[in-house]
C-alpha cells in the first residue's frame, strides 16, 4: 500500500495541469512550474493576443509572469516520467508473476495467460486489455459525464436555494419593519401583542431558514461525493489500461449507483401575518368599555 501511495504522489508531480495527462516532453519555467511542451505551446498561442507586445506570458497555474525564452527542457522530470511509465508496465501477476494483459469479462479482473487456462478462470469469456480497453474507457466516461451533469444540476440547486436564503431574509426583513411600523402608533396599547407578533415572525424565519440552510447541506453533501466519484473516474481514465479495467465493473456500478436527491421545496410564504385594523378596532372597543366603566363609578 505504502508502495501505491509513493508511486501515485510521483505521478501526481508529474502530470501536467493543462492536459491532466503525464508530461510529455516536460518543460519548465521561471516559477518552476512544468508542463508538456505542447501544452505550455498552446497556451502562449492563447495568451498571444494580449501579451505579444509586452513579450510577457503568465504561468497557467501560479499566473507568475514569465518571459518565453524562459522555457526550458526539464530533463530530470522526464526522467521521472521514464520511472513511472516503466513502473506501470510491470504489473504482474501475484500467483504467477505473469504480465496482466488479459481481462476476465465473467469476474472484471485482470488475469495473466496462465490464469486464463487454468483455475478459477478456465472457460471464462477474455480477451486482451487492449481490445476491451477502449470500451470501458467509453463506459468510464460516459458515467463521468453523467455524474458532471448531476453535479452541474446540483451547483444550480445550490445557487437557487441561496437565492431562496436571500430573498427569505428580505421578505422576513420587509415583514419585520412593516409590522414595527404598524405597531409605532399603537406601541402604548399594543406593546405585549408587538412583542409576541416578532417572536412569533422569528420563529418561522428560523424554522423555515433552518429548512433551506439543510437542503442547501444536502445539497453540499451531494456536491462533495460527486466532486468524488468524478475524481474517481478522471484517475481511472488517466491511468493505464491495467489500471484502469482493475475493478472496473466496481467502479461502474458505484458510478451509476449515485443518484441526486433533490430537495423538497420550501415555500416562501410568511405566515405571521398582523391585521393591523382589527387590533385598531380592538383598541377602541376595549377603550370605549373602559370609558364607559369609568363613567358609571363616578357617577356612583
Amino acid at each position: 500500500m505504502a508502495s501505491v501511495t509513493v508511486t501515485e504522489k510521483m505521478r501526481k508531480e508529474a502530470t501536467c495541469s493543462i492536459c491532466l495527462n503525464l508530461m510529455t516532453e516536460p518543460v519548465s519555467i521561471n516559477c518552476e512550474h512544468s508542463f508538456c511542451h505542447m501544452c505550455i505551446e498552446e497556451n502562449l498561442k492563447k495568451q498571444r493576443h494580449v501579451t505579444s507586445w509586452l513579450g510577457t506570458y503568465y504561468c497557467p497555474q501560479c499566473v507568475v509572469s514569465f518571459k518565453r525564452g524562459s522555457i526550458r527542457p526539464n530533463k530530470q522530470l522526464q526522467i521521472f516520467i521514464d520511472y513511472i511509465k516503466e513502473i506501470d508496465h510491470k504489473m504482474l501477476c501475484e500467483e504467477h508473476r505473469e504480465q496482466l494483459n488479459i481481462f476476465c469479462e465473467d469476474d472484471g479482473q485482470l488475469i495473466c495467460w496462465r490464469c486464463e487456462r487454468t483455475g478459477q478462470h478456465k472457460g471464462h469469456l477474455t480477451a486482451h486489455v487492449e481490445d476491451v480497453c477502449q470500451g470501458y474507457k467509453e463506459e468510464l466516461q460516459k458515467a463521468m459525464n453523467t455524474l458532471k451533469e448531476l453535479e452541474d444540476k446540483c451547483k444550480n440547486e445550490k445557487i437557487s436555494v441561496r437565492d431562496q436564503i436571500t430573498t427569505w431574509e428580505v421578505i422576513v426583513e420587509q415583514q419585520k419593519q412593516k409590522i414595527q411600523s404598524d405597531f409605532k402608533t399603537l406601541y402604548k396599547f399594543l406593546h405585549e401583542e408587538e412583542k409576541t407578533y416578532l417572536w412569533r415572525l422569528e420563529k418561522e424565519k428560523e424554522e423555515t431558514l433552518r429548512k433551506l440552510q439543510d437542503n442547501e447541506a444536502s445539497l453540499e453533501k451531494q456536491s462533495h461525493e460527486l466532486k468524488s466519484h468524478i475524481m474517481e473516474l478522471e484517475k481511472k481514465c488517466q491511468g493505464s489500461a491495467q489500471k484502469l479495467l482493475q475493478d472496473v465493473k466496481d467502479t461502474l456500478s458505484r458510478s451509476s449507483s449515485v443518484k441526486l436527491k433533490l430537495p423538497q421545496a420550501i415555500p416562501l410564504k410568511i405566515l405571521t401575518v398582523c391585521n393591523v385594523s382589527e387590533l385598531h378596532f380592538d383598541m377602541k372597543k376595549i377603550q370605549k368599555e373602559f370609558k364607559c366603566d369609568s363613567e358609571s363609578r363616578y357617577s356612583s
